[in-house]
């Protein structure tokens, strides 16, 4: 439950930040995953696998936010977007440098089931 709250507080400050001018937001919860407000007010939730192991978590912001607009362009849809952004960061997490290529693609096609 409380899980549910603290996603739920993260919807609402960003359609305070929408309010402000942005369009798409974007959050890392950390371990927790992540979650996109996008500009048509739909929210997106992506949990990380719990068998990930976290080494090095320096860059793992930057990355989700490289993977997320790598994903949009790819693609053209905000939930692929999403899904390869997260995997962009964990793989930066689970890796000792930032990730390549190959890391984040295998996250991305394991989250896609």
């Amino acid at each position: 439950m409380l899980k549910f709250l603290i996603g739920q507080q993260v919807i609402e400050y960003a359609k305070k930040l929408q309010e402000k001018g942005a369009q798409n937001v974007l959050v890392s919860m950390g371990s927790e995953g992540a979650i996109l407000l996008d500009k048509n007010g739909y929210s997106y939730t992506m949990k990380l696998s719990s068998k990930q192991q976290r080494i090095n978590t320096v860059g793992a912001g930057d990355s989700m936010v490289a993977g997320f607009i790598a994903g949009y362009q790819t693609f053209h849809d905000y939930k692929k977007a999403l899904q390869m952004g997260v995997s962009a960061g964990t793989a930066t997490a689970n890796s000792t440098f930032l990730a390549t290529k190959e890391e984040i693609l295998q996250l991305f096609r394991e989250f896609r089931g």
